[in-house]
């Protein structure tokens, strides 16, 4: 069998700059982050941001690499030079608001891409499909406003069950505990809400990867071989939808090992190979 990297093309991406980052965050929240960035540099040791949230004097460059990588993804689908793509990227941005860090996160990748793609590319309808083990995520109410942009969330919450978010997408929850199957289902329930009377022109994919059974914030049972499954799913609505089009952004994961074996069964899934 051929290493993995034998099926994929690497490409470096651009860094992003305080245009891409008003796309969605405010000029004095940005502006924040970088007084909390050069403070950091100035003491020579992390400063607290906000709550939990924490800064060095190296987050700066981090962040805009996070940022410009998805940026990059999308540039390099919508030019045709590769079918879909996955951003190996840190931090998380999904809980970032627009003006407030949340879940570890500072700027919302997937966010900023959705309307790097609507406003600046003139694209279609956008579908953002966002997984994970555990709340909060900003990205729908950074989007609602927009009705070319759907927004489908899986969530771990006490109380299962999909409910429609209004126009701007679809929520789906499964209960602590939840193993593969019941998240692929839970999946398969909310694509097919979301999808209904929707057709994207291109899918984003917040990747994360802190359902797993080893990750230490949430009480899910999903194991990495899972998220070839789920990823499969997504992909086929992509290509049944919008020729494949579809970028996934690396969201939580707090399990280095396991988030590790995750990635690797989602790449297998985004390249069309058999999973490990």
């Amino acid at each position: 069998m051929l290493a993995l990297h034998e099926h994929l093309l690497e490409v470096e991406g651009r860094p992003a700059d305080m245009e891409d980052l008003r796309l969605v965050h405010t000029a004095r929240y940005i502006d924040e982050i970088r007084k909390t960035v050069d403070e950091a540099a100035r003491v020579g040791q992390p400063v607290v941001f906000a709550g939990d949230a924490v800064l060095s004097g190296a987050s700066w460059d981090a962040l805009l690499a996070a940022v410009g990588c998805g940026l990059t993804a999308v540039d390099t689908v919508i030019e045709g030079k590769a079918r879909n793509a996955f951003c190996a990227v840190r931090p998380p941005g999904r809980g970032a608001d627009r003006d407030s860090e949340g879940r570890f996160g500072f700027f919302n990748t997937v966010a900023i891409a959705a309307r790097h793609l609507r406003e600046r590319l003139g694209a279609g309808p956008v579908l953002v499909v966002d997984l994970g083990g555990i709340d909060p995520t900003a990205t729908p109410h950074i989007l609602a406003a927009d009705e070319g942009v759907k927004v489908l969330s899986i969530r771990q919450r006490s109380l299962t069950g999909a409910r429609r978010t209004g126009s701007s997408g679809v929520e789906v929850v499964v209960r602590p505990g939840a193993d593969g199957d019941e998240y692929r289902r839970a999946l398969g329930i909310g694509l097919d809400a979301v999808l209904s009377g929707f057709s994207p022109d291109f899918v984003l994919l917040s990747a994360g990867f802190d359902g797993l059974r080893s990750d230490p914030l949430s009480d899910l049972s999903l194991e990495p071989v899972d998220y070839y499954d789920l990823t499969l799913d997504v992909r086929n609505r992509a290509d049944r939808h919008c020729a494949g089009r579809l970028v996934s952004v690396l969201e939580g994961g707090y399990d280095p090992a396991g988030t590790g074996a995750a990635v690797v069964q989602h790449l297998r899934a985004l390249a069309g190979l058999e999973p490990a």
